[in-house]
């Protein structure tokens, strides 16, 4: 008989919450048995930075602290900052090289150019960093995540270590709710343009994604009637009649 490990059951219920708003609070949980995490930053680049014209995108700011912060650090390195990070442009180069190995790296905020360091380390208070720069195979983005540590400590050995052992499946995990936050909301705002109710979107969008009226009423906590009645009346105003269907007509919405 297999045991299960610490983090089975953190990772199952982050995996179960991909795509959804309850995927955040799970991923956070998961992340306190790696390390002591006081701001959490994740940014998307539609190229290697550095090669001209970028569109560098926030996909994730939390500040343990203080939420409104984290929102404005990130805005302030999206705007130009970043090129001014000490390894953003060397881990990037390594990861895609490398693209089904995620390039990592302790960074401490004495190594730091003075005004970089006062404008991101200083101001909030916070340490060091370890950073993730990763390539998505399937949108052949490049994303960079920023794990940061309060000033009154460091990430430990073990810390670390821990990280490093477990930087493919923090990938793994945000890059996946990225790719399915990003396409539900595409099909949501599909759906609800097409006047059907935020409930019956809902539904439809787990339709979609293979749920059946069963598995669907549970994931929505509502009985399974009411799931029925809700997908009739959504494939009433869509005109369709089967799954098929919905999934035909669901075909071609993009992403966000």
């Amino acid at each position: 008989m297999t045991l299960a490990t610490p983090l089975q059951f953190p990772i199952a219920t982050c995996i179960e919450a991909i795509g959804y708003e309850r995927f955040y609070p799970r991923f956070f949980k998961l992340m306190a048995q790696l390390a002591q995490v006081r701001q959490y930053m994740v940014f998307e680049f539609p190229e290697p930075p550095g090669e001209g014209q970028q569109n560098a995108r926030c996909r994730l700011a939390h500040n343990v602290d203080n939420p409104e912060l984290g929102l404005q650090l990130a805005s302030l390195y999206i705007d130009g900052n970043y090129q001014h990070d000490p390894v953003l442009k060397r881990l990037a180069e390594e990861a895609l090289q490398r693209p089904a190995h995620p390039a990592c790296e302790l960074l401490l905020r004495k190594n730091l150019p003075p005004v970089y360091r006062r404008r991101f380390y200083n101001v909030p208070d916070l340490g060091g960093k370890f950073a993730i720069a990763a390539r998505d195979e399937e949108t052949d983005r490049l994303f960079y995540i920023n794990l940061y540590r309060a000033s009154d400590s460091h990430f430990s050995d073990d810390e670390v270590s821990r990280l490093e052992q477990h930087s493919a499946l923090i990938c793994a995990l945000l890059l996946r709710h990225f790719r399915e936050e990003g396409q539900g909301r595409a099909v949501q705002s599909h759906l609800l343009a097409a006047g059907l109710s935020e409930r019956e979107a809902q539904v439809c969008e787990l339709i979609a994604a293979g749920h059946t009226a069963k598995t669907l009423a549970r994931k929505l906590n509502i009985g399974e009637t009411s799931a029925i009645t809700y997908r009739k009346r959504a494939y009433q105003k869509l005109g369709v009649s089967r799954k098929s269907d919905l999934l035909a007509l669901l075909k071609h919405t993009g992403p966000a």
